[in-house]
């Protein structure tokens, strides 16, 4: 079996990846514009729609069809030949409340994990109409354009230095809500950008830092890729494992020193 070491297999995935959201992309408009579809709660109290699962199921059949031999971690879905050598993890629909709502914010998110790894992903933003793609060894791409982000010019965050962070509602499961105050506390530029827009922001630049509490595999993977091709880190802050439950994870990310200074601010 090919390995990403090979060149010509690495731009295959690339390619593949293009296509597979361009097409979950003309699924999700399609429905979004024709504006009725179906919406309910999940276990958890988190919204699922008819168009996440749509979504989820193309990417899947498309995957299965392509890479048989591939695994596939969905949201929606679950999980199957996790323990493959490439795993894809599908996010169909992150934002969903927005999406329910009628903000165009929310994306599909596409990672590649090799070897238990992430090394390639793809936000994309159907209404927006944006797309970031690349990762590890390959760079990062925004809308096609390069992305390089540039590191703090000092040891400290100025007021245009922005930390972007997610709802109280993130960080109350696990009680972890005194952090998102510490955060507040530490740089008063904070701003509350939810979900992938966030991850948008941050792989880009336009906030210096990324802060998000409980997050799956599904949500992280293509990030963590991208913010590293785009030379940028990303630094787990901490976990939660519960039997019969995906992995939580609490992280942050964005332009190196300035996730520094914020993983310090949360654990001091």
């Amino acid at each position: 079996m090919a390995d990403l070491s090979d060149h010509n297999f690495q731009q295959e995935l690339l390619a593949f990846g293009d296509d597979l959201v361009s097409q979950t992309r003309e699924l999700i408009r399609n429905l979004w514009q024709n504006g009725t579809f179906l919406s309910q709660l999940k276990e958890d109290n988190t919204p699922v729609s008819e168009i996440d699962l749509k979504c989820e199921e193309l990417a899947r059949d498309r995957l299965q069809k392509k890479y048989p031999h591939h695994g596939i971690i969905g949201e929606e879905y679950g999980t199957e030949k996790g323990e493959a050598e490439f795993v894809w993890t599908i996010d169909p629909i992150d934002g969903t409340q927005n999406l329910v709502n009628q903000i165009p914010t929310f994306g599909t998110i596409l990672g590649l994990l090799y070897q238990g790894q992430p090394v390639l992903g793809w936000l994309d933003f159907p209404i927006l109409g944006d797309r970031l793609r690349g990762g590890v060894n390959c760079g990062t791409y925004y809308n096609g354009k390069p992305v390089q982000l540039e590191d703090l010019t000092s040891d400290e965050l100025s007021p245009t230095d922005l930390i972007a962070t997610n709802c109280p509602a993130t960080f109350q499961r696990g009680d972890n809500v005194e952090d998102l105050w510490k955060i507040l506390r530490f740089h008063p530029h904070s701003r509350i950008y939810y979900d992938v827009y966030a991850h948008n922001l941050a792989i880009r630049g336009a906030v210096a830092v990324m802060v998000e509490y409980n997050l799956k595999i599904w949500d992280l993977a293509a990030t963590q890729a991208l913010i590293k091709g785009a030379g940028g880190i990303y630094r787990e802050l901490g976990r939660i494992e519960e039997s019969g439950q995906p992995t939580r994870y609490h992280v942050a990310f964005g332009k190196s020193r300035a996730v520094e200074l914020v993983a310090a601010a949360i654990s001091g």
